[in-house]
């Protein structure tokens, strides 16, 4: 019986280690606000909010928002992990979250993707009636 469960396992394994491929020229991506310390604790009033984006390959982040979502084009023919990291300002102090990266799997990221830079054709042109 144990052997049968060790195979089981074995040949689901990467089912359940799956990510999404998305093959795209651009994603918007979003992620939900924080609204809680690391302890669970609310956010004390005064204090700010913002969301560091990075991307993959090498590690490089792209900015901070304020918004909870953002569009990041995908060059041609690469491969890009998404990360998202708040960071917030208790005016004296800036606090840094760990970053939540798009292939981790887990609470954070319950349907882990990579997504694939595409070259998308052009559009076609002349549409008309004859």
């Amino acid at each position: 019986m144990a052997k049968k469960l060790a195979i089981l396992l074995v040949l689901l394994a990467p089912l359940l280690m799956a990510q999404d491929i998305v093959y795209t020229s651009s994603a918007t991506i979003e992620w939900d606000a924080v609204t809680t310390l690391g302890n669970g604790d609310p956010i004390p009033v005064g204090w700010t909010v913002e969301y560091e984006i990075f991307i993959s390959d090498p590690e490089t982040s792209i900015g901070t928002i304020t918004a909870t979502e953002i569009d990041i084009p995908i060059a041609w023919s690469t491969h890009r992990y998404v990360g998202v990291r708040a960071v917030m300002n208790d005016g004296t102090t800036i606090h840094y979250s760990d970053i939540n990266w798009s292939n981790a799997n887990g609470l954070q990221t319950p349907d882990p993707f990579i997504l694939v830079g595409v070259q998308l054709p052009a559009v076609p042109l002349g549409l008309r009636v004859r």
